[in-house]
């Protein structure tokens, strides 16, 4: 008798599932260490939904293009009409010669040219929108700004006033030796302050926290100054090192038709706002500017570096004058290596709203200071002093334009990573930094100190976008940052992006533009597929090694990945690695999806020109008809190890790469000897 062969069991088959890369891009790891739900590195993608990868959006022209280079911002602003809204763009461009202001919507098809004024053929411009003007800055011109309440929209600029003469000063009931009183006057314009006056100077016998304010006093007299709009008086008693006399403001706003000032003691000068040196009648020669609860607050005095100045209360906004509206200016790290080079608003962690400033001192380090007032009295007078107060730690930034604000942080690249500052909470009213860019040390070391000044940074739902030199002199690398996806990092898109914004249309749609090194404004945009302007750019992403065991030691008999796409379109390229016992083999095969059509849906924006917002028509070709396409890459080999990379070079490609999946056998640890 025949015994029948036993059934045998079927092999086990078990998945390895790759579901999502929530983790982002980890390219300081090595390819062993990387765990399954990162990628080595990738090229021109982003991440989606909930972790699924997905090429970027691609380039498309916005609006008029500008007339020659912009320099600096591109800045959106609005002006309010009622209950209606109007939105345009501003910015300075150049002809290599001169730069003009120019503004337009972005439904124009030009721009158009504010040409009364000239402004530097190579400064960076910055602006910022206040009390119904918007302010111009570029740290060579003084500032200036335009009206929006006076059409034809112009350039308004600031007269500068010649700096008072040196006043005389007499003393009464002061007779004697022993001691010396200094006297500077200063004259206010409708945006700023002259230059002190030099000093005059009176002995006197008697130390003046002892004079008796009825019979003993000095008379401060000075000669008027053409336009000015009122007088301060500095007083000070010793002198500096080099014998020059350290004044500070003992009264301010004097009344233009009123040319003198008897000092009787009484008054208490205000050390927060020494004498100054240079005069800021024509504006101040700032770079940059925020507004915190309707004042504005600058930096980047290239007279006056260590200043950030702040405005003037509701109705004098622009009036950086001490002449009692609340404008002036604070010292913030005077005479120190830290230089402040931005101003941000942000809410500490009892809500309460505060100025924060950033500065640049050396080797990438730099401090943070945050600017409150307090009400103090001086000689009987109430006044307002804005006082700064550093933060700890040493984070400041070599990139101004690179900081963003985001969920009541501040997030920004420093030489050795990129930081987030903000409130924990266990520290509600104590801003702590950490840094951020631990899963991409390496590509932080590529990064061109000498151009990080050009990087610059914007938050736009969820992600923050920062465009980099990368061992470049000019920008030329765009990463994604994550910060509500475990902080998951995507570099890099190859993109020259000299300035990002956000324009709200005024059909109420918001674009996401990009200036760029070729002279044009873009917008991101899925109306094509892989195509910047027209030409097709690559995509890529590669993961680390994906293994059998934690350890790495286990082998599997590998019989299929499963590779599933959602809606994908064009020439998807798949290549997998596998470590067999032969050495490591190489699997390829393409994925090009049948072609097919499907609607969008209501509320989708269809196609360039217009943003029509319909059902689209039908024979619409940007969403693949199949919702979802398995390619299965056959390996059936015993391996150790995988890795695979997704790579597309042609226009009109898209797809989201859902998950990966690994059918194989488990077989344990192989003796190979």
């Amino acid at each position: 008798m025949i015994n029948p062969p036993k059934a045998t069991k079927a092999p086990d088959i078990k998945r390895k599932s790759i579901l999502d890369w929530s983790v982002g891009t980890v390219t300081d790891y090595d390819s062993r260490r990387i765990v399954e739900d990162a990628l080595k590195s990738s090229a021109n993608m982003v991440l989606e939904q909930n972790g699924v990868i997905r090429p970027r959006p691609s380039l498309v022209e916005y609006g008029p293009q500008p007339n020659g280079e912009i320099l600096g911002e591109l800045f959106e602003f609005k002006v309010v009409s009622g209950t209606t809204s109007t939105f345009y763009l501003i910015s300075m461009q150049s002809d290599g010669e001169d730069a003009y202001v120019y503004y337009c919507k972005g439904e124009d098809t030009l721009w158009t040219k504010i040409a009364s004024k000239k402004y530097d053929a190579s400064a960076p411009a910055h602006y910022v929108q206040v009390g119904n003007k918007v302010l111009i800055m570029n740290g060579v011109d003084a500032l200036s700004y335009i009206d929006l309440d006076t059409t034809p929209w112009d350039i308004t600029t600031f007269t500068k006033l010649t700096d008072p003469a040196t006043p005389s000063a007499v003393a009464t009931g002061l007779s004697g030796s022993g001691f010396v009183v200094y006297y500077a006057i200063t004259a206010n314009s409708s945006v700023g302050e002259t230059a002190a006056s030099t000093a005059a100077s009176v002995t006197i016998g008697t130390d003046r926290d002892e004079w008796d304010s009825a019979t003993q006093y000095v008379t401060v007299s000075w000669t008027a100054v053409t336009d000015a709009t009122g007088y301060n008086v500095y007083m000070g008693t010793t002198t500096d090192g080099d014998g020059n006399p350290k004044m500070y403001l003992i009264k301010s706003n004097i009344d233009p038709t009123v040319l003198s000032f008897k000092d009787n003691g009484s008054q208490a000068v205000d050390i927060s706002r020494p004498s100054p040196y240079t005069n800021s009648t024509e504006g101040p020669k700032t770079t940059r500017g925020t507004v915190v609860n309707g004042r504005v607050w600058l930096v980047g005095d290239t007279d006056n570096p260590y200043y950030v100045w702040h405005g003037g209360d509701y109705g004098h906004e622009i009036d950086f004058s001490p002449d009692g509206y609340g404008g002036g200016y604070t010292t913030v790290a005077s005479g120190t290596k830290e230089v402040p080079i931005a101003v941000m608003p942000f809410r500490r962690g009892q809500g309460d709203s505060t100025v924060v400033v950033l500065t640049q001192g050396s080797n990438g380090s730099g401090r943070r200071f945050q600017i409150s007032y307090s009400t103090v009295e001086y000689g009987g007078e109430q006044r307002v002093v804005w006082s700064p107060t550093e933060d700890s730690g040493r984070d400041g930034t070599d990139s101004p334009d690179a900081v963003v604000t985001y969920n009541n942080s501040l997030f920004y690249p420093s030489r050795d990573g990129f930081k987030t500052t903000g409130t924990m909470p266990s520290l509600q009213n104590v801003l702590s930094t950490r840094t951020i860019s631990t899963t991409i040390r390496d590509q932080i070391a590529l990064l061109k100190s000498s151009a990080m000044n050009k990087a610059v940074g914007l938050a736009y739902e969820g992600k923050i976008y920062w465009s980099l030199p990368v061992g470049a002199t000019e920008n030329n690398r765009v990463w994604v940052y994550y910060p509500d996806q475990k902080g998951a990092w995507m570099t890099s898109w190859f993109l020259n992006v000299k300035w990002m914004t956000l324009y709200n249309d005024n059909g109420g749609n918001t674009h996401f533009l990009l200036y760029c090194s070729d002279g044009k404004i873009y917008e991101l945009d899925r109306a094509t597929a892989t195509s910047d302007d027209g030409t097709p750019f690559e995509t890529d992403l590669s993961s680390g090694m994906v293994q059998f065991s934690k350890d790495g030691r286990d082998w599997a008999r590998l019989i299929q990945i499963v590779f599933t796409f959602l809606k994908p379109k064009g020439e998807i390229a798949i290549e997998v690695e596998a470590m067999t016992e032969d050495g490591a083999m190489k699997y390829k095969q393409t994925l090009i999806p049948a072609e097919g059509y499907a609607a969008k849906g209501w509320s989708q924006v269809l196609g360039k020109g217009p943003r029509l917002v319909a059902w689209s028509t039908p024979g619409d070709p940007q969403e693949s008809s199949q919702e979802y396409v398995d390619e299965i890459v056959e390996i059936d080999e015993d391996i150790q190890w995988f890795t695979y990379s997704i790579h597309t070079v042609k226009s009109g490609t898209d797809y989201k790469i859902s998950s990966v999946v690994a059918e194989h056998v488990p077989i344990g640890i192989k003796d190979l000897s």
